[in-house]
């Protein structure tokens, strides 16, 4: 469950970090896109190609498979743990660029404007 919330808020922190105010918008389009995609309202098998391939880049499809393993019994967490963390690694690595280039721009901006 913690590895699921990390990936959620790694996602949501990541691209609120890039884009700004306007990644809010981006994150409620993904969160409609992750509730449709990731297999829990309608099964992953009868969606098309193009929600499949959507749904394997957001952290709802893993959790959710996570959780249908656990209650229903399956193979491995295995893959789905991997996933998460590939994505909390990710995005946790973005977020931390992403940071450091604006850092370096405001230091450069800032020596810019003394001289």
């Amino acid at each position: 469950m913690t590895m699921v919330f990390s990936a959620f808020l790694s996602l949501t922190q990541m691209v609120i970090t890039v884009f700004g105010n306007a990644g809010m918008i981006f994150n409620i389009i993904s969160l409609s896109l992750q509730l449709v995609s990731s297999g829990v309202i309608v099964p992953h098998e009868m969606l098309s190609k193009t929600y499949q391939t959507i749904g394997e880049l957001f952290p709802a499809t893993y959790a959710a498979n996570g959780y249908y393993t656990i209650i229903f019994g399956g193979v491995s967490l295995g893959e789905n743990i991997i996933s998460l963390l590939v994505i909390i690694l990710v995005t946790q690595l973005v977020a931390v660029i992403t940071v450091s280039i604006k850092e370096i721009v405001k230091r450069r901006s800032h020596v810019v404007k003394e001289v």
